[in-house]
């Protein structure tokens, strides 16, 4: 501790000695004799510029040179200082590091924007660590913040972070509105680094929304913007999300000339996790191509490192369903289902994390309705003061309103508690199901599942374990586009629940489904899945894919877990598979 505030370590210490003339000159002044504390705040201003618009390694060599005076500094100064460095080691893949220094400057008696720049830094380095929770709470506390200092200029920071936010728990319209408010305030900005910035939060929105044109246009305009400004960090950033959007849409070579040119940028900016995410698009995008060689396999392994050891289950996810088809590709059939495996884990841990997320949204929606309606209240009770104050018979008037006001209050918040309950209710229920079948999605399938083997084991029934995949659904996507794909996947969702009416039916993967159904014997289980191979799906009109199915069946035992029944009954599918698919196989 010094002077009453917390210690650190810089985030440039062991760096050596800066060769850098304007290191050089600064360290000069901040060494002359009677140095003023506007000339403080004038370098720290300096290296701010250096971090956003040229690179923040050489912004961190001129904070290691004003650090012995930072502790002397008046409290703006030395959380700006703070600040700056915690951005510095988010860059360096310290994101935990640079959280814990800024939530240690919101302890401090801080001014109220430096508040507000705390809270949009918070929120954004809890989206890097995926801690949506903490992300939204910060991003609450930052809006309520923004309305007691009524600065658009100081709001931008803000609205970026609710454009991010709201787009990724699927509320598209709120974030477009943010989003759009972002960029033409950033364009009135007398910082010009600002519409870039705007524009990086603002295109991936689209993106999500499924807005695959106006995603390319806004994705190629921030681009421009960015590199106009020279900000190769924030260019790389845009050209890597623009290259997952071009593979997507299976234009693989701007893809892949996009996300090389990502990489480099973001390896040479040093913005590591950027680095790591453009480089997943890369060898997917390879891969597609058939451009990932046999020598490439040290990277996959490296990239699998990395996001395991951080958490980041939606990227290890992507990258063990590429192991597993290249695994598959090279006639390993083992290390495929490894993949396979992992592949699900990390699907099943990141959904969690997306039902976090929503609730969390849920929970900032809630809390701004309420600090609305107390607002609102306050604002009453002021006005009702007011009168009171006039005259005696204006006292009796106003205890009357009081008295209406508190009565109507409430009833107002019994209204807003009923119906957030009911909202609640409404979103546990949506976060159960998949969106595009209808069916019990990942998490929930599992969860009831576990439920339903207890359940069997007190009532001695018997279970069976069906796993379904729809064959070569890749090709159909490639040939017919996602939307028949989308199609697709419903009509077989539709025909699974009514061939099992009274099973736990669910969509666990991209196309794959599974199916926990009671019955007396294997044999009537086979029987109905024979029955929804006979039965042509509805509505098939000529030029339609030809739909098949592989499945995999499995009988539980007293002794399972539902980790070895799905293991069986996952041995079975890839068995229908390899004989040639559109088949059932009893494990």
């Amino acid at each position: 501790m010094v002077n009453g505030r917390p210690g650190y370590a810089h985030a440039g210490q062991g760096w050596g000695d800066c060769a850098l003339t304007g290191a050089f000159l600064l360290g000069l002044l901040l060494t002359s004799p009677g140095i003023a504390e506007q000339d403080l705040r004038a370098a720290l201003e300096h290296a701010r510029e250096v971090s956003y618009q040229e690179h923040w390694r050489d912004a961190q060599r001129l904070l290691d040179e004003l650090a012995p005076r930072i502790d002397q500094s008046d409290l703006r100064a030395y959380a700006d200082f703070h600040l700056l460095e915690a951005r510095h080691l988010a860059l360096q893949d310290q994101s935990l590091e640079a959280l814990d220094r800024a939530t240690r400057l919101l302890e401090l008696d801080l001014e109220t924007d430096q508040l507000l720049q705390l809270r949009q830094f918070s929120a954004n380095i809890a989206v890097l660590l995926r801690d949506y929770e903490l992300a939204f709470e910060h991003l609450l506390q930052a809006l309520l913040l923004e309305a007691e200092l009524n600065d658009p200029a100081q709001a931008l920071g803000t609205f970026n972070m609710a454009t991010y936010l709201f787009g990724r728990v699927g509320e598209y319209d709120e974030a477009l509105a943010y989003g759009r408010r972002a960029v033409a305030l950033a364009r009135s900005s007398d910082t010009p680094n600002d519409e870039c910035i705007a524009r990086q939060r603002f295109s991936p929105v689209f993106k999500w929304a499924g807005l695959v044109e106006q995603a390319e246009e806004e994705y190629r305009e921030a681009i421009r913007v960015c590199l106009a400004l020279g900000n190769r960090l924030f260019a790389g950033v845009l050209q890597h999300g623009l290259a997952d959007l071009l593979r997507n849409e299976n234009r693989l070579d701007e893809a892949h000339e996009l996300a090389l040119v990502a990489v480099e940028s973001l390896a040479e900016t040093g913005y590591v996790l950027g680095e790591f995410e453009a480089r997943l698009v890369l060898v997917e995008t390879e891969f597609d191509l058939d451009l990932l060689g046999l020598d490439q396999a040290e990277e996959l392994q490296t990239l699998q490192a990395y996001f395991a050891e951080r958490g980041f289950w939606d990227q290890l996810a992507r990258l063990e369903t590429l192991m597993a088809r290249r695994a598959e590709l090279q006639g390993d059939a083992e290390q495929a289902l490894v993949h396979l495996q992992a592949y699900l884990d990390a699907r099943e841990r990141f959904l969690g994390h997306e039902r976090a997320m929503r609730l969390a949204y849920l929970q900032v929606a809630f809390g701004l309705r309420f600090k609305e309606q107390q607002i609102a209240l306050l604002e009453e009770s002021a006005r009702v003061a007011h009168l009171e104050a006039k005259t005696a018979t204006q006292q009796r008037r106003a205890r009357t309103v009081i008295l209406t006001l508190s009565l109507f209050l409430i009833a107002l918040l019994g209204a807003l508690l009923a119906r957030v309950v009911k909202t609640r209710s409404h979103f546990r229920h949506l976060s159960r199901l998949d969106r595009l079948s209808g069916l019990a999605n990942h998490g929930w399938f599992f969860e009831r599942a576990e439920q339903m083997l207890a359940e069997a084991e007190r009532d001695g029934k018997s279970l069976f374990l069906i796993l379904a995949d729809i064959d070569r659904f890749k090709d159909i996507n490639d040939r017919f586009g996602h939307q028949k794909g989308d199609q697709v996947l419903g009509q077989v969702s539709r025909r699974l629940r009514q061939t099992f009416p009274d099973a736990l039916v669910g969509r666990i993967g991209g196309e794959e489904f599974a199916v926990l159904v009671s019955a007396s014997d294997v044999t009537s289980v086979a029987r109905d899945v024979e029955a929804f191979r006979r039965r042509s799906p509805d509505g098939v009109r000529a030029g339609d894919p030809e739909v098949t199915v592989s499945f995999g069946i499995a009988a539980w035992q007293r002794d399972d877990s539902l980790d070895s029944l799905r293991g069986r009954a996952d041995k079975a599918l890839y068995q229908a598979k390899e004989a040639g698919r559109d088949r059932y196989v009893i494990a």
